[in-house]
């Protein structure tokens, strides 16, 4: 409508505007129809023309309405809404009304919510999309939507002024009420506080088209709970709903998203609109006043012209069959095992006979045993054993889990011992989620299918198939069984982000044998069950600390695997250096939490993406902004049970100013340092616990398990430990006791006397009854020679090397090991230090086993300790006395080894390591890939670690060498992110200011644009020939956000993307590609605060 439109209007509609108690109103806050006797509005939407279908219903329910909307020149729209459902009936939560001086404005939002989502099938939220309501990261909006999202509740979304939605409604039709506001350039000149725009806002908001409009969006909001239910387009109007841009270009919609596709993709005079209507139960009769449809004819034409004109090649076709045809041959190949619970018995032998008859390799369920009789039970024990072995015979096994609360709740699932199991014969996965409840952390990476509604419950019967959607699901498990399902859906999206560690083996090690600890879990129960107000300043966090060797991971794992609390954990390995990263920590914890709070990941979704968010954020502000702002969202789970997340090693994310705690490669040279030393407080994990944990909401909580180490506890001030299993001697002698009994169950002629000696010589440490265990049962110490058995366990390494190892033996053979393996910041695989060392075939199987159980080469290949202790003893000098080993010659040994690697590898391909695949976790890959990471990650800290002049020849070497450079530039960009050098929302003139500062071509920097909103990279292109000055270039880096490459990023402006224009999956590639194209060099790091606001607020248009 426009201005001259308006001129034209009717007296009638002047005259109501005039008498509006709203549009006269300057605070808005009186009633805007006032209902007569007969109870209608005052303003009556006008008789159905004739040739229009009038539909009649009857309004029973009293809906809960959450009314979202920007304080702007438009909110006058909100409030004549508001009081005309009012005067339907229905209560309207609105701001300005509720949230009264003093009270918590996110405690009421959160209420408000509350209130909304109790009222269940009548609640709404009514959201009016305007620039001003929306705009990021603070737009008055974004916040609401993003809770109402993650409480699942009923969003309608109305579109009042042209404006970006969030991406948690991305994907729902909006109503379209641009054409009932003024828009025209001469309006949104006006002042929005003057009576001239009030005055345009009163005509509009009583003219014709609004009253009409209103009463089709009144009829939506009352008929239907959700945007896409099958009747909105009847009764809303296919003319008055739109699609945003993410909904058009996404490829992966239900049924009904699909049917709205139809609807509202083509607006042309062909389009069909269907009259059948779902409404709600309590829609019964029709007024001609509410609503008005017109049908038309359907036209296939223009969908079969389309499909036509894409149709792939013959060719393609026929290869893209061969491949598939391939793909299902493997996958027949694949043997399956089932683990299941009682209730889902019939469902897995109606899933094996199905699976079976398609072709599929897999063993018949065996059923469940007779309770209380033993001869059943070991009959089901031997089937589950034997199917687990002939799933593993061929490796390429997989346990098909059937998740349900019986099967895999903590602690005492019936299938966790399948799952660990599985785990050590190597089988893969396949989880069905059939009831839902939390997936084991052990297996929370793995993609599961949903066959939740396949089973039928009665309360008084056996649950049957429900034979429709079993049918369904069936078909998608066949096709995800055959390779064909698509995962690159929120999950893959996530875990490529996020990148989190996998700790299966660690947990399945540690919990193998495990035993006691009972008074420990006894005191951890309580704690939980205590109320964190009432339980002093420390409640929500429960800290064990121990000596080395005293089980603390042990029993960190045995907590994960029983206590159903923890939804989160990491454990900091001392031999491996990157999980001492506390940017990856925070990222693996995140990920975790998905898989376990769907409020959670609702929330994530809903916000900033997370591709933006992540690559640019320090450790600080990713505990903000994965941790503290999302669990304080989202509402308390149902279970009114605590939440837990458990952090164990905190020794190892105890950021040090030398070297790199983080895992990541010191910066040298010519890339330039970070501001400040990497043991500033905002990348310490530790010095920053104390202030998560009171960010966190009360139910929320925190396990933490370190020794009691100096720089723990003055970064933990504040913080008292729980428990400190040093001073618990007499449980921890017990615990021993229960551990070596029954470990040597198996050993005939042990005695209780045997069982005795072992838990004193153990002097309360279970490392050393777990080694002395294990030497009996691989038959190198005999149970009458315990008696000789020194104290502790330093006194028992002392003996073993003794025993073990001669001088010259020693010296020339195990000693040039043992300082290798030191100095190793990752653990090495076997084939790797023969090489280190030079080692002939027969040196190397020699050492592989001079060790005894000491060191082990483990299944993948790397010879570890059995316990970091034994490192630590034999670099202590007063300990290990002629055993001694030198650090420093171990880091020389690797260093020169990675020197000489590298010459030779680069003389075959130079840019080899340029082109490297540089996974931050690093366990992907062929174990060439791995060396060569090792060497680019590690080989300048070997050589400076090291002694003699040769080594410093060649830290200087590779310092020089512009090829190493920049495949250390790559390496520490994916596991560092963009962090460093991101400026946040800085001109361009600023930007140019900090490249002077180093005026070289490559220097760069990344920036966001607001007035662009995009990110760009800001760089020097070279220096003008004549007068040395840099020459500047600012390209900016679009996030396509529609098409069939949304999501991606581009230096081409969205409207000239094709399919031939390269585009990268995030920011960090974008940078990764122009620094191997070499122009992006040397980035410029960010000295001051980082300005978060990355787009600055604007004006209500």
């Amino acid at each position: 409508m426009t201005i001259a439109d308006l001129s034209a209007s009717s007296t009638k509609e002047l005259d109501g505007a005039a008498c509006c108690s709203v549009c006269l109103s300057s605070t808005a806050t009186f009633a805007h129809f006032e209902q007569g006797a007969s109870g209608s509005p005052r303003h009556e939407a006008p008789a159905a023309p004739l040739g229009e279908t009038a539909i009649a219903y009857q309004r029973t329910a009293q809906l809960k309405i959450f009314l979202s909307y920007g304080h702007d020149r438009f909110q006058l729209l909100a409030f004549h809404l508001k009081h005309a459902l009012q005067q339907r009936g229905h209560s309207v939560w609105v701001d300005v009304e509720k949230l009264k001086a003093g009270i918590d404005w996110e405690d009421g939002i959160n209420s408000a919510l509350t209130w909304v989502k109790n009222a269940q099938h009548d609640g709404r939220v009514l959201l009016l999309m305007t620039p001003h309501a929306l705009r990021r990261p603070d737009g008055y909006c974004l916040n609401e939507i993003a809770r109402a999202a993650s409480h699942r509740l009923a969003i309608f979304p109305v579109l009042v002024f042209e404006s970006e939605p969030p991406p948690s409604i991305a994907m729902l039709p909006y109503f379209d009420l641009r054409d009932c506001v003024p828009t025209d350039a001469d309006a949104l000149a006006l002042d929005a506080k003057s009576d001239a725009w009030r005055d345009r806002m009163r005509a509009f908001m009583h003219s014709e088209a609004f009253l009409r409009k209103s009463e089709r969006l009144f009829a939506m909001l009352e008929l239907f709970d959700s945007m896409t239910a099958y009747g909105v387009p009847a009764i809303a109007g296919v003319e008055n709903l739109g699609l945003f841009a993410a909904f058009e270009a996404s490829h992966h919609r239900d049924a009904r998203a699909a049917s709205l596709h139809r609807l509202l993709s083509q607006r042309s005079s062909d389009s069909l609109l269907c009259a059948s209507a779902e409404p709600s139960p309590t829609a019964a009769a029709v007024s001609p006043q509410s609503i008005t449809l017109q049908a038309k004819a359907p036209s296939e034409t223009n969908v079969l012209a389309l499909a036509a004109s894409n149709a792939p090649p013959a060719a393609e076709q026929d290869a893209a069959a061969a491949d598939a045809a391939e793909t299902e041959r493997l996958a027949l190949q694949v043997r399956y095992m089932f683990s299941f619970d009682d209730s889902c018995f019939e469902l897995a032998r109606r899933l094996h006979a199905d699976l079976a008859a398609l072709g599929f390799q897999v063993c018949a369920p065996p059923p469940p045993p007779v309770a209380g009789d033993a001869a059943s039970l070991e009959a089901s024990r031997r089937a589950h054993e034997d199917a687990l072995a002939w799933a593993a015979a061929e490796k390429n096994g997989k346990m098909v889990l059937l998740v349900t609360p019986e099967s895999v709740g903590r602690p005492s699932g019936v299938c966790l011992n399948d799952i660990s199991a599985a785990m050590a014969a190597g089988l893969g996965f396949v989880p069905l989620m059939v009831r839902q409840c939390e997936i084991p952390l052990s297996i929370c990476r793995i993609q599961w299918l949903d066959l939740s509604d396949a089973l039928v419950y009665a309360a008084s019967a056996a649950p049957a198939i429900n034979e429709p959607r079993y049918a369904a699901r069936r078909d998608q498990l066949v096709t995800a069984l055959k390779g064909k399902l698509d995962h690159e859906g929120q999950q893959a999206r996530l875990f490529s982000l996020l990148a989190p560690f996998s700790f299966q083996q660690q947990i399945s090690q540690r919990t193998a044998r495990f035993a006691g600890r009972d008074w420990l879990f006894d005191a951890l129960r309580q704690w939980l069950d205590a109320p964190s107000a009432s339980a002093g300043a420390g409640a929500a966090v429960f800290w064990i600390t121990g000596p080395i060797g005293s089980g603390k991971t042990s029993a960190a794992a045995r907590m994960v695997q029983s206590l159903p609390e923890i939804a989160a954990c990491h454990f900091a390995l001392p031999e491996d250096e990157q999980t001492h990263s506390a940017r990856r920590c925070v990222l693996s914890l995140a990920f975790q939490l998905t898989t376990q709070l769907p409020e959670y990941t609702a929330f994530l979704q809903a916000g900033e993406p997370l591709e933006e968010i992540v690559p640019v954020s320090s450790v600080q502000a990713l505990l903000t902004h994965l941790l503290v702002t999302p669990l304080n969202a989202i509402a308390r789970p149902a279970n009114d049970k605590p939440l837990l997340l458990l952090l164990d090693g905190l020794e190892h994310l105890v950021a040090k100013a030398s070297g790199s705690s983080s895992g990541a490669p010191p910066t040298m040279a010519p890339t330039p340092a970070r501001r400040g030393s990497r043991g500033r407080s905002d990348d310490c994990l530790v010095s920053l616990l104390p202030s998560l944990v009171a960010r966190l909401p009360s139910w929320v909580r925190v396990v933490l398990l370190s020794r009691e180490d100096h720089a723990i506890l003055l970064r933990l001030q504040g913080l008292s430990p729980n428990v400190a299993l040093d001073r618990h001697m007499a449980e921890n002698d017990a615990d021993i006791r229960a551990f070596v009994e029954g470990a040597l169950r198996a050993t005939p002629a042990a005695a209780p006397e045997h069982v005795e000696l072992i838990a004193r010589r153990s002097e309360g440490l279970f490392l050393y009854a777990v080694n002395i265990v294990q030497s009996i049962e691989d038959g190198r110490l005999a149970l009458d020679q315990l008696a000789s058995l020194p104290l502790g366990m330093g006194g028992y390494l002392r003996q073993f090397f003794d025993s073990h190892f001669d001088d010259a033996a020693y010296t020339s053979k195990i000693r040039p090991v043992l300082e290798v393996v030191c100095a190793a910041y990752e653990p090495l695989a076997v084939e790797t230090l023969a090489s280190v060392l030079q080692l002939s075939a027969y040196e190397q199987h020699e050492f592989a086993t001079a060790f005894g159980a000491l060191l082990y080469v483990a299944d993948d290949g790397c010879l570890r300790p059995f316990h970091s202790s034994v490192l630590e003893w034999v670099q202590d000098v007063r300990t290990a006395g002629r055993f001694f080993a030198d650090v420093a010659s171990g880091h020389e040994r690797l260093g020169l080894w990675a020197a000489r690697e590298y010459d030779a590898i680069v003389q075959r391909s130079r840019n080899e390591f340029v082109n490297l695949n540089y996974d931050v976790e690093g366990s992907t890959g062929s174990d060439q890939q791995k060396t060569k990471i090792y060497i680019v990650r590690h080989a300048i800290n070997h050589l400076m670690q090291a002694k003699g002049d040769e080594c410093m020849r060649l830290v200087g070497r590779f310092a020089a060498d512009e090829t190493f450079q920049l495949a250390r530039r790559l390496l520490s960009l994916r596991f560092e992110g963009l962090e460093s050098f991101f400026h946040g929302d800085i001109t361009r003139e600023r930007s140019q200011e900090l490249l002077a500062t180093n005026a070289r071509p490559g220097s760069f920097l990344i920036r966001y644009s607001a007035r662009q909103k995009s990110y760009c990279a800001s760089f020097i292109e070279r220096l003008d020939a004549a007068t040395g000055a840099p020459k500047f270039r600012h390209n900016l880096i679009y996030h396509l956000k529609t098409g069939p490459r949304a999501g991606t990023y581009s230096v081409q402006p969205p409207e000239q993307v094709t399919e031939q224009t390269v585009v990268f999956p995030d920011l960090v590639s974008f940078v990764e590609e122009y620094q191997r194209k070499g122009i992006l060099c040397a980035a410029i790091p960010r000295a001051s605060p980082l300005n978060r606001a990355i787009s600055t607020p604007v004006d209500a248009v």
